[in-house]
């Protein structure tokens, strides 16, 4: 599996997939009494990185991990199929509006480590549909969840902005922790600090911080995270 932007030199490309290393690593070790097994990973708005920063750790997570599910839960602006050049005929949903409650393995694109036994599995959003936050909000959401904590070792779920619709709030839900994104070029700091608000009063634990599109004139790495 590659990462999944292009960066122009093999050395700048192992640093940024290192620090996403160390950042499951982090994500392991974050909680001592509770396994960290479900993470979701939103944003201030658009742009600032989040579905790089889900599609990548995934990448890295199966490398490592064994079985790694990567889910696309913006189901109005879906970005995880055309990052993985896979079709979004079939997703997450048609499972949630679905009346079959059987989830067929023909809705999940699979890739498989060269250098591993790890594999990553994902699964785009599916159609377009007039109701997400209802769908999100759903106990059949809950219920899939759940199924999905039986088949996979780690799993991320890719949200919308926090500030731009209320979707990210239920699938914190039922996550065990959320990754915040944030652009060292994009985000406005009032904004970023307002949308934490937000995520902590609805009771989302958030994990930690990603600082993205950091200026790359240092031995930092192209992202870095406190």
């Amino acid at each position: 599996m590659k990462k999944v932007e292009n960066t122009p030199n093999k050395s700048q490309q192992f640093d940024e997939m290192e620090v996403y290393r160390h950042l499951r690593t982090n994500i392991e070790y974050s909680s001592v009494d509770n396994k960290i097994q479900v993470i979701n990973i939103t944003s201030t708005q658009p742009g600032e990185g989040k579905t790089t920063t889900s599609t990548n750790l995934a990448i890295v997570s199966a490398s490592q991990y064994g079985r790694v599910l990567l889910v696309d839960c913006d189901m109005r602006k879906p970005q995880v199929h055309k990052r993985f050049n896979i079709s979004n005929r079939f997703g997450l949903s048609n499972i949630l509006a679905g009346d079959n409650v059987n989830i067929s393995d023909s809705y999940f694109s699979k890739f498989k480590d060269k250098d591993t036994e790890g594999v990553l599995y994902v699964l785009p959003a599916g159609v377009k549909v007039p109701n997400p936050t209802e769908l999100l909000s759903s106990e059949k959401f809950k219920d899939f969840i759940e199924f999905m904590r039986m088949r996979f070792e780690f799993i991320i779920l890719d949200c919308p902005p926090v500030l731009s619709v209320s979707d990210c709030i239920p699938v914190s839900h039922v996550s065990d922790g959320t990754l915040f994104v944030v652009s060292s070029k994009d985000t406005d700091k009032n904004d970023a600090r307002t949308a934490l608000q937000q995520l902590q009063r609805n009771g989302a634990n958030v994990l930690g911080t990603v600082l993205n599109k950091v200026d790359k004139t240092n031995e930092s790495g192209y992202y870095s995270y406190y």
